[in-house]
């Protein structure tokens, strides 16, 4: 009898073993999915794993790995960093014709788009005789983090001082507001531009003449490279990630000041150049944080070859890890221009429009940029 039994016991375990072998993933499927699509740094958003059997054979052990990018903090000790990357490991028991759902808290510490990926389903009979896994390369999840946008703390004082308007010595169309003297009468002028005075004055018909104005602006220009040494990929991402924090808390306060903006930098996205040309910042602080989000820590080019394209059309910020020759000779022979290094020059006098933004202004309180309805 004890023998029987004992051969029952053996012959169950050994057709669960074949069948989970050869049926395992069989009418099993496997999803991931944040609770929103977008948050901004410091934020804790939810992380939901689903797993269904559709099926009368149970999986009594089932392991999910997945992987992620480090900045992504879970709230478990069921993961491991390795550099750059953290793996996250779950444990299911998953019963014939049931779903499981996992929750996880989930950190943001920086900006960034993330995705939760490359899951490996591993799954074993009762006694884990042997092991099959699986990749299921459909499920994953994407997260865009924006920078937070803190308040500048008047660091952007020095914005509005170099707005305002620029006239030029040539003009196809005339700003009638900017009066540069009187002319005589020519084909083509209207009666309206008619100076009676200078008229009655000289004998003769004279117009007021005028010259072209524009809007002046200010670009923000980033530096991504955070030593002079760098060319391809950025040696020092803290130090970058605040200067990108740094550019956000202009944005917010050019938005503020109802002030337009154009914001350049050496890198790249998708094989683009980062220059969004002039921007009302009112109505596109959302677009250029997700730019700051989407930064690579890849370096396109020398940032001194920018600042001599861009910084000959309109007054510039300059945000920088460090301060370079270049960008000091810039600074000297432009006043106008503001510079803001976050690594104290050593030995160098500073100028007046360099200033050093010490780490002190990173640990304030945050204030979280609120998502245009």
């Amino acid at each position: 009898m004890i023998l029987l039994l004992a051969l029952l016991i053996f012959g169950a375990v050994f057709v669960l073993h074949y069948l989970t072998m050869r049926r395992g993933f069989r009418n099993v499927s496997y999803s991931l999915r944040f609770s929103q699509d977008e948050a901004t740094e410091g934020d804790t958003v939810i992380l939901t794993e689903t797993l269904c059997s559709r099926k009368l054979l149970p999986l009594p052990w089932v392991k999910v790995e997945l992987t992620t990018d480090s900045a992504l903090e879970f709230a478990s000790e069921q993961s491991a960093v390795s550099e750059d990357t953290r793996f996250i490991s779950s444990y299911f028991c998953l019963l014939p014709y049931r779903q499981i759902e996992r929750s996880w808290r989930v950190k943001c510490t920086r900006r960034g788009i993330f995705t939760v990926s490359h899951a490996v389903i591993v799954i074993s009979d009762l006694f884990s005789i042997s092991e099959l896994s699986r990749a299921f390369p459909d499920a994953s999840a994407q997260m865009t983090v924006l920078p937070a946008a803190r308040d500048s703390g008047g660091l952007s004082d020095k914005m509005q001082q170099i707005t305002g308007d620029l006239i030029r010595q040539r003009a196809l169309i005339p700003d009638r507001f900017a009066v540069c003297g009187i002319r005589e009468y020519a084909e083509g002028d209207l009666f309206r531009d008619l100076c009676l005075s200078a008229t009655v004055r000289f004998g003769t018909p004279m117009v007021w003449q005028y010259r072209e104005t524009a809007s002046q602006c200010s670009a923000i220009l980033l530096n991504m490279e955070t030593r002079e040494t760098d060319r391809d990929a950025v040696s020092d991402k803290p130090l970058l990630e605040n200067s990108i924090r740094l550019c956000a808390a202009l944005f917010r306060a050019a938005a503020e000041k109802g002030l337009p903006l154009r914001f350049c930098a050496n890198a790249e996205i998708s094989g683009q150049p980062v220059d969004t040309g002039l921007q009302n910042t009112a109505g596109s602080l959302h677009a250029l944080l997700h730019i700051l989000a989407a930064l690579p820590y890849q370096v396109s080019g020398r940032f001194s070859v920018l600042l001599h394209q861009i910084a000959q059309d309109q007054p510039v910020m300059i945000v920088t890890p460090v301060l370079t020759e270049a960008i000091v000779q810039y600074a000297a022979a432009n006043p106008l221009a503001v510079v803001y290094t976050l690594k104290m020059p050593r030995e160098r006098e500073m100028l007046e429009n360099i200033t050093y933004v010490s780490p002190d202004f990173f640990t304030r309180k945050e204030s979280s940029y609120e998502k245009e309805q």
